[in-house]
């Protein structure tokens, strides 16, 4: 394999064993860079930090001269196996190497940025002989180079031939041959373990080819054995998806060994060459291919496709968001979900699972009651009473005789009619219901569902039954009882009074493996009851029917009836997603039906939207500084928008990174990045990377004296304004929705983004790199990630002043062509044109150990040791000795000892001896107001634009 040391290592995969998928795989792709021609292009990023980031794209022409890439070529390798959204990723090594393994593979974890006792599976090196399913960095001092092997074990009776440790991570170029060679031992005393190399090809449909395999070798186990080198050489067939490759076993094991590997390399070609360490594989581009349109020229003869794929966002822009309630119910695979906002006058109720027909208005056996569609959620305290997960409406039943034994009409939904016959597992389920109950008080009891096989006895139902009703205390309960008769009552946890007019949310169930019965009202954790005897299993249901008693036994007599509202009713087969890890399911069903989840992070927020999204694949989320946020109202809005949507309100950013990990950054990123991790321009000589061409531009696009932030939950409107600004270009305006439950935060918004756009500023609308004519940009320019801070030089001809811009990268743009050109553009925004910094409180340490009852201590500079300690701190000003410490006391400063410029010390004279002992080295420090516990976080009076001091 020959090797160009000025260009890198170029890898295009495209994966036609996946199918359209929301993840980003790590391996199984086919190589098709020998085929691309002309210009490949990828563009990632923003024109400005204030628009919304676009879907990346990468677009490429690949030769298609035998149509193996036409998706109705019948004889063609993938025929069956090209679809929209197959994941695409291109990839460079830099330095370049004949090795195309990763650095970690290659060298036992020596380089790869692993640490010592790493395991590898998120590296894409496995076993199916380790318990942990994959090898570990282990350190050495005998290692066949550097300090550091693979180590693996293998357990006594371990058939054969299982994989010991293998790799799925390179692409596989049809008709290449492919040579792997790696140094292996055995370091257990006393055994042997005999292995062999192997190259297995995947097939399109998951299958694999018959594989390469090299040379069985004994590895006999010792402690300081020698290295054995095993080599294979084998090639890819045409129709292959992706291979895999290592070592295995070759023989059963007869005893557990730990074998160790090193000096591992992949290669293109026949024959091993002498062992190297690869370089950086760097992600370009990981996304989906979306188009693949071809084409014939030179009459014909000559076809080429041009594949263009998008990343992540386009995937997520299709996606179209419910309310907060019904995607956290959809979360959990419903069988059911009535959710009981069909319009006035309908029949009956539609599942929005689809999962079943409708669900039929029924009637008793003694007559009718009333149920209607379509009414307004509303209850006695509309301020707390209501829930607002879902803005729909609801069913209301008004049947007579409420609460009581009274035998009476009524009328009911009922599941039955829509072949629901009580849970679909009896042995394990989970239901629930939003309700509120209006009629009067209790006398015997209001049911909500009930459900029962055909057994009767003594003038009643006596088989298996689930029964939900509220009690003459208003307290909501669940009977499950079994076939045999056996069965007990079970009041919810945290249950109240529900006469009450207002809405409660019930999840209730019954689980035969664990023997429990849960039943929460209104998120209560305190649920669960144990050692419910399996007896108690619903089984032979009959009938199901929601808003009544229902008596299937004696053909559809109803009593015990209830009047009031209904609505989002559901069963759920996902016992340990909302039982399960402490009940977390419970919660945030409970959360997402009262308030939407008003009160999360803004990091919480963004990765929940990527949750009911489908997002699966990789992932970096910051955490954001917006504490709380307000409801989660995104119902309606695609899940990027509604990315967007909290990246406003934290007023960060996010992108899908190089490696196609959907990326959120809280606003302290860009606050704490303080210095730039690269400096472009014309002296080399001074560590600056050269550009070719750069474009600046004074952008008065971006201007905004006038800023307004709307507060979504309340509409409230916080306003900023600088009239300077406006005198001197005119009112410009600027609008933003925040989604914060804070108003000072969204005051705060307005005064930052007046602060940041009153004035203009010099962007970077464009700075060309040439890494192909200068190779040592190569592993700058590949490594460069949005959001990076850089410092752009440009010096003018003298006698004009150099220029210095101090800007974050906003996008990303490569073109490469097949005569080995590669250029690489950026465009950059500005950072705050205003400094800012965390303000504090006064504070430094004590000297000198104290006992108590003294007058006066002496304490160690503080921050500012410039001035005078008396300009800091006046007699009378309290202070804290010995902060968050067992001896905690506030004293009051009577005076301020003499110091001078560079001072280091200082005594301070207290108007009253101490009262504890204090240890050298105790935190001292201004008061600090309550619940803060850090002066260096605290300070009363900052603000943007504003300086505030302790003196």
């Amino acid at each position: 394999m020959a090797i160009n040391p000025n260009w890198p290592i170029i890898e295009d995969g495209w994966g036609p064993y996946w199918t359209a998928t929301a993840t980003a795989p790590w391996d199984r792709y086919v190589e098709l860079t020998p085929g691309t021609r002309q210009r490949t292009g990828i563009t990632r990023g923003r024109q400005y930090e204030l628009d919304q980031v676009r879907s990346g794209e990468l677009s490429t022409t690949v030769a298609n001269t035998n149509g193996s890439l036409d998706p109705l070529n019948s004889s063609g390798p993938y025929y069956g196996h090209i679809a929209p959204y197959q994941p695409w990723r291109k990839r460079a090594m830099w330095p370049p190497s004949i090795n195309i393994l990763s650095q970690v593979m290659a060298t036992g974890g020596d380089l790869g940025g692993y640490a010592v006792g790493a395991n590898l599976y998120g590296a894409d090196v496995f076993s199916q002989t380790d318990p942990a399913f994959a090898p570990v960095i282990a350190a050495s001092g005998t290692a066949w180079q550097g300090a550091n092997v693979l180590q693996v074990s293998v357990p006594s009776g371990t058939g054969s031939p299982v994989p010991i440790c293998y790799t799925l991570q390179p692409a596989a170029l049809p008709g290449q041959t492919y040579t792997m060679q790696m140094r292996i031992r055995n370091v257990t005393a006393s055994t042997s373990q005999q292995v062999q190399p192997f190259i297995t090809w995947w097939g399109l449909n998951g299958g694999t080819f018959s594989p390469s395999t090299g040379s069985t070798v004994t590895l006999t186990g010792s402690p300081t054995a020698s290295w054995t080198q095993i080599t294979v050489t084998g090639t890819c067939p045409a129709n292959a998806a992706g291979f895999y490759l290592g070592v295995q076993t070759a023989a059963s094991a007869a005893a557990t060994v730990s074998v160790q590997i090193d000096g591992w390399q992949l290669e293109k070609g026949s024959t091993a060459s002498t062992w190297t360490a690869p370089g950086v594989w760097y992600p370009m581009f990981q996304g989906y291919m979306e188009r693949l349109p071809s084409s014939w020229s030179f009459n014909g003869t000559y076809g080429t496709v041009n594949p263009t794929a998008v990343d992540a966002f386009a995937l997520l822009s299709q996606k179209q968001l419910s309310d907060p309630l019904t995607q956290e119910i959809n979360s959990h695979s419903p069988q059911f979900l009535f959710k009981l906002d069909d319009p006035q006058g309908s029949i009956g109720a539609s599942d929005a699972t689809g999962n079943n027909p409708q669900a039929k208005i029924a009637v008793s056996k003694y007559g009718a009651g009333s149920l209607v569609f379509g009414t307004q959620i509303t209850a006695a305290n509309t301020a707390t009473g209501i829930y607002t997960g879902s803005s729909g409406s609801v069913v209301t039943i008004a049947n007579p005789n409420p609460g009581t034994n009274i035998i009476s009409g009524a009328t009911y939904l009922k599941l039955t009619s829509a072949g629901i016959t009580g849970p679909a597992n009896p042995a394990q389920w989970i239901r629930m219901l939003a309700f509120r109950y209006t009629g009067p008080a209790i006398t015997s009891g209001a049911y909500l569902w009930s459900c029962m096989d055909g057994q009767r006895s003594g003038g009643t139902p006596s088989g298996s039954k689930i029964f939900l009703y509220l009690d003459t205390s208003g307290l909501p309960n669940i009977w499950v009882q079994g076939p045999a008769g056996a069965g007990s009552a079970y009041t919810f946890g945290g249950a109240t009074n529900c006469v009450d007019g207002n809405w409660h949310l019930l999840i209730f169930g019954y689980n035969q493996t664990t023997q429990q019965v849960l039943a929460s009202q209104d998120g209560a954790l305190a649920a669960f009851y144990g050692s419910v005897p399996t007896t108690y299993t619903p089984t032979g249901l009959i009938s199901d029917s929601l808003g009544g008693f229902v008596d299937a036994t004696n053909g559809g007599g109803t009593i015990l009836n209830f009047q009031g509202d209904i609505s989002f009713a559901a069963e759920f087969p996902d016992w340990n997603g909302i039982a399960g890890g402490g009940g977390v399911g419970i919660i945030n069903l409970y959360n997402a039906w009262k308030n939407s989840f008003t009160g999360e992070s803004s990091d919480a927020r963004y990765a929940r939207i990527l949750k009911y999204a489908g997002w699966t694949a990789a992932t970096s989320i910051q955490t954001g500084l917006t504490a709380s946020m307000g409801p989660a109202a995104f119902g309606g809005q695609d899940a990027v928008s509604a990315l967007q949507a909290v990246v406003d309100t934290e007023n960060g950013s996010h992108y899908v990174d190089r490696a196609g990990a959907v990326t959120f950054k809280a606003r302290s990123d860009r606050y704490n990045s303080l210095a730039p991790m690269y400096v472009f321009g014309e002296n080399a000589a001074g560590g600056e990377y050269p550009y070719e061409d750069i474009q600046l531009d004074y952008d008065p696009t971006r201007l905004a004296n006038q800023v307004t932030v709307t507060q979504q939950s309340t509409s409230g409107k916080f306003v900023a304004q600088d009239s300077a600004s406006i005198s001197q270009y005119f009112p410009r305006t600027l609008t933003r929705t925040v989604n914060s439950s804070s108003a000072a935060e969204c005051q705060d918004a307005a005064d930052y983004l007046l602060s940041r756009y009153r004035q203009p500023a010099v962007r970077v609308a464009s700075i060309k790199f040439h890494p192909s004519a200068d190779p040592a940009l190569w592993p700058v320019l590949l490594g460069l990630e949005l959001g990076t801070r850089v410092r752009v030089m440009r010096r003018p001809p003298a006698p004009a002043a150099t220029i210095q811009i101090e800007c974050f990268v906003e996008a990303i743009q490569w073109d490469m062509d097949d005569k080995a050109e590669a250029f690489c553009t950026l465009q950059c925004s500005p950072v705050d044109l205003t400094p800012y910094a965390i303000f504090s409180a006064w504070h430094t340490t004590l000297k000198t150990t104290v006992s108590s009852g003294v007058s006066s201590i002496t304490i160690n500079n503080s921050q500012d040791n410039t001035n005078p300690l008396a300009s800091q701190l006046a007699a009378g000003t309290q202070i804290v000795l010995g902060q968050n410490s067992a001896n905690q006391e506030t004293v009051t400063i009577s005076a301020v000892g003499a110091t001078s410029t560079g001072w280091t010390s200082a005594v301070l004279t207290l108007t009253a001896p101490t009262t504890k002992a204090h240890t050298a080295g105790d935190l001292i420090n201004e008061v600090l107001p309550a619940g803060v516990t850090d002066p260096t976080t605290w300070d009363a009076a900052s603000a943007f634009d504003a300086t505030a001091f302790a003196y």
